[in-house]
């Protein structure tokens, strides 16, 4: 290899490093902050601040995303279930 090859070689790999570094700083970023957005959307709907529908207007994520992270951190349903099995009676 010559040393203009290496050259780019060399040039084309510190290349992909620096931009997998701020990639990986911009993930980190985007965690800590979807955290946070996570633990206001649990804190409001265990507050009843707010209703799931609410949550759902103001955030990126639909009600079904909004009801699993709810129901991941332990949030209650707003009323109880209504409706039983059938197979639960017998």
């Amino acid at each position: 290899m010559t040393d203009e090859e290496q050259a780019r070689v060399d040039a084309a790999l510190k290349e992909l490093v620096k931009l997998s570094a701020a990639y990986e700083a911009a993930e980190r970023a985007l965690d800590k902050r979807r955290d946070a957005l996570h633990s206001a959307i649990v804190k409001h709907l265990m507050d009843r601040t707010l209703k799931p529908g609410e949550v759902e207007k103001n955030t990126p994520y639909d009600r079904n995303h909004i009801r699993r992270i709810a129901q991941a951190a332990g949030v209650p349903p707003l009323r109880e279930r209504t409706v039983r099995s059938a197979k639960e009676d017998a």
